[in-house]
């Protein structure tokens, strides 16, 4: 059979993709494909210290292709975006089938064949640290913390989107039926408790540390309604007085350049070790040539971060810092070594984002609701704006207003940077999506065709809405 389709048989995957010298690209070419076979694949009991931050550093490069890989998925399908001069134009950002058509937004076996594809690897990392002489090492600990992160990360991005999921818990050439999600999030609250209990110390904010794996308790925890979970989280991560919010346009904008200093970060793939070639943030947003996918969509670019009397939020600097003010079909959150207000020396290594000290506030503000968040929510306002609401005028909000304040809050902050469709999902608050038109249905995507041959459709239902 061909190893095409012996590799993406998801979840019915052959081997591990890591190999000692690195990591395969999630988006590699068949003929790449073909040239791997089993008799490249190293016993696990073989392995040495050497060998096994060698695949460490596999695994980082892997998963930082993954997060790349959804990066404008949710901007995409929340509106966020018009076609940029490359990009032609987008209709219907929010429909999808199980079988890609010309046109579509999103390719979703692309998604699912790159999520497994990453799963595998970290199963393959997980076997090897359980299979270690010695799991008391710091270099064993920081692999065992980092899968099972790693692992927990990459089932939340496809649980949210697909909802039921094979959950695959080894590297195994079966075919596993799918899950409940109910199921599929459990399984993902296990991994992110592993990886406290390993407790492993990170070097830098390039590298999982427990304030990240506590960070993405606090987004899932989040997005399952789980708020005591959420602010608990969140505010352990806020503990840590290293963390600062930026202060001014500038020192937001140094969030996104390359080896950033910032102390916002909590962390980021440092997108500079990869031997496959580095992640252009500006070919898909704000490219020299003339030529890049997005730009901003028009009430975006005149309205997101507008004045809003209501709450009395007025100067916020993220707006010069996201946009170009005489140019509407740029996105400079993302240097291109020249359109971003905090000096890049490097544009080609700006940081691949996974957690933020802003987003613990916004999470920590919105489990607590208004009147026990108002403060949090405060303190975060005062950083980004020249003048914000009162505590008192913030408790004084409907539960309504509190909550389309906070989803507004996110909407700035987080603007490319892949949050704004699950926002709308995990809040039900589908009213934000203009195209969607009561196709509520897409708010959980297709499972894909060619996976359902494979499986079966006793092993993989589709969800409802879809036909082939």
């Amino acid at each position: 059979m061909n190893i095409l389709k012996n590799i993406f048989r998801a979840p019915a995957i052959v081997m591990a993709l890591a190999t000692i010298g690195g990591a395969m690209a999630l988006t590699s070419c068949a003929d790449e494909l073909d040239n791997i076979r089993p008799r490249h694949a190293i016993l696990q009991e073989q392995l040495n210290d050497d060998d096994m931050n060698k695949l460490l550093t596999g695994l980082y490069a892997t998963m930082e292709n993954y997060v790349w890989s959804q990066w404008w998925i949710d901007d995409l399908q929340g509106e966020n975006y018009k076609g940029g001069p490359a990009g032609g134009n987008i209709v219907d950002p929010c429909n999808m089938s199980p079988s890609f058509v010309s046109g579509q937004a999103v390719n979703v076996l692309s998604a699912w064949r790159n999520g497994f594809s990453a799963i595998n690897q970290v199963n393959f990392m997980l076997q090897a640290y359980e299979k270690g002489a010695n799991k008391e090492t710091e270099m064993m600990k920081r692999m065992g913390m980092a899968s099972h992160y790693f692992r927990a990360l990459t089932y939340y991005h496809m649980a949210k989107r697909f909802g039921n999921l094979p959950i695959m818990s080894t590297v195994s050439d079966a075919v596993v039926p799918i899950s409940a999600e109910a199921d599929v999030w459990r399984f993902i609250e296990a991994d992110i408790q592993a990886a406290l209990a390993i407790n492993a110390t990170a070097s830098s904010k390039w590298y999982v540390s427990v304030d990240a794996v506590k960070a993405l308790g606090a987004r899932v925890a989040l997005h399952l309604g789980k708020k005591a979970d959420a602010d608990r989280y969140a505010s352990d991560v806020l503990a840590n007085t290293a963390y600062k919010l930026s202060g001014s346009p500038t020192e937001f904008s140094s969030i996104f350049i390359s080896s950033s200093p910032s102390t916002e970060i909590i962390f980021a793939f440092a997108n500079n070790t990869r031997t496959s070639g580095f992640i252009n943030f500006a070919n898909s947003c704000n490219d020299l040539d003339g030529s890049w996918s997005y730009a901003p969509a028009d009430a975006r670019f005149s309205g997101l971060y507008a004045d809003h009397a209501a709450t009395s939020r007025r100067g916020d600097f993220r707006a010069s810092a996201t946009f170009k003010a005489s140019d509407p079909t740029r996105i400079i959150k993302y240097s291109n070594g020249k359109d971003q207000l905090a000096p890049c020396p490097d544009y080609l290594h700006i940081p691949v984002m996974v957690s933020r000290i802003a987003e613990m506030y916004l999470i920590k503000a919105e489990a607590l609701g208004k009147s026990e968040g108002a403060a949090t929510l405060r303190t975060f306002l005062a950083k980004r704006y020249a003048s914000i609401p009162t505590e008192e005028a913030i408790k004084a909000l409907t539960d309504k207003a509190y909550e389309d304040l906070i989803l507004d809050e996110r909407h700035r902050e987080f603007y490319a940077e892949g949050f704004r469709w699950s926002d709308i999902k995990r809040t039900g608050r589908t009213d934000l999506l203009k195209e969607l038109n009561g196709r509520t249905y897409l708010m959980y995507w297709p499972i894909p065709q060619d996976e359902i041959n494979i499986a079966g459709t006793a092993a993989y239902p589709q969800n409802p809405g879809y036909s082939k």
